[in-house]
């Protein structure tokens, strides 16, 4: 199996080949499979490009005042909304991964500038999940 990372627009997928037979595949995206088949020589030579690509890296550093996924999960809770004030410290969301809630907490004051998800949303690793100004 091979597993690579792209951003698209802005949004991280992950992409998992779990199997490839001529012009047969069975991917997984962002923990969805799907079959894909490539009609022509044209799409083959496209999918065959895809998945032979570079690895499109997300930003090392998040901006001062972004709290971004520390692992991939699904938002279980949010303690904020858009505009209100937190202190440093604060639980901002909680987040479950592998079956166990994780709570982030504000990694300085400020204001909720942005909330990226939703409860319920599933994210990577990486993935913005709330700005603070």
């Amino acid at each position: 199996m091979t597993t690579r990372n792209y951003v698209i627009d802005g949004k991280p997928f992950d992409v998992e080949i779990v199997e490839r037979s001529g012009t047969h595949a069975v991917v997984r995206v962002n923990g969805q499979t799907h079959r894909v088949k490539a009609e022509s020589a044209v799409e083959k030579a496209t999918v065959s490009a895809i998945v032979n690509a570079p690895v499109a890296r997300r930003p090392a550093r998040a901006a001062v005042g972004d709290v971004r996924a520390p692992m991939a999960g699904r938002v279980v809770q949010l303690h904020f909304q858009a505009g209100e004030h937190v202190a440093a410290g604060a639980p901002l969301l909680v987040l479950d991964a592998m079956k166990m809630e994780n709570t982030l907490q504000a990694p300085r004051a400020g204001r909720v500038e942005e909330i990226a998800v939703g409860v319920g949303d599933t994210v990577l690793q990486g993935a913005l999940l709330i700005r603070l100004a």
